[in-house]
């Protein structure tokens, strides 16, 4: 477990690494915390996978572009649907449908560069299923909250400033500040992780994965 930890940690700060390679950041957003600095917070995160496809819905708030450079800019309100293939298939665009009770929103989403589809919604309700319409083919496939029981973001957010405290009120005292950023994050797409990153400038970054229901750090950086 600790090993297949380290994999998932190892995988995710790669991918932040390039990331932070990318465009801009924002402070201040309704329902943060004034001074927060937070670029990036996952509120919500559905999930549900089928033979064929495995599908996650997100919400949150996040920056409208993202570049690491200590600062969190143009701060909005998203939601997200992805879809991965599990099977090579040659569809270059997917029809997807989430539902609850009394509420569904259609859509299609076009493949990406890297095999995902991957589109910006805009949901009001809390999706129970997904049905996918690939081809002249249709898979209905649950979906539930991977963060049921799970402590609330913004404390996440204060166990992982607390374990990099003496770090982070040194760099207080000569005015510095890092921007904050937290996602859920899964290698196997059963074992679910909090990914925290205080980020400076570029690659200077202090990270941590830390369980969503219990607070324990179980990897960092």
């Amino acid at each position: 477990m600790k090993r297949k930890t380290l994999i998932i940690f190892v995988a995710i700060v790669l991918m932040l690494s390039s990331m932070f390679l990318l465009v801009a950041c924002n402070r201040d957003k309704d329902g943060v915390e004034e001074k927060s600095n937070i670029s990036r917070i996952t509120r919500e995160y559905y999930a549900g996978e089928s033979e064929l496809f495995a599908v996650v819905v997100e919400k949150g708030e996040r920056e409208k572009n993202f570049i690491a450079d200590g600062e969190a800019k143009d701060v909005a309100p998203f939601a997200q649907i992805t879809i991965v293939p599990l099977k090579t298939n040659d569809y270059t665009e997917l029809g997807y449908t989430l539902a609850a009770e009394n509420h569904t929103l259609s859509g299609s989403i076009a493949k990406s560069e890297y095999g995902e589809y991957v589109a910006e919604i805009t949901l009001d309700f809390v999706p129970t299923t997904v049905t996918i319409a690939a081809g002249e083919e249709t898979s209905e496939i649950d979906i539930a909250s991977v963060l049921d029981g799970a402590l609330a973001p913004e404390d996440i957010i204060n166990i992982a400033k607390a374990e990099f405290k003496d770090t982070l009120d040194k760099e207080a005292t000569t005015g510095r500040e890092r921007e904050i950023y937290l996602k859920v994050i899964t290698g196997d797409r059963e074992n679910y992780y909090f990914y925290v990153s205080f980020i400076g400038d570029g690659v200077d970054y202090l990270a941590v994965l830390i369980d969503p229901k219990t607070g324990k750090i179980v990897s960092k950086k």
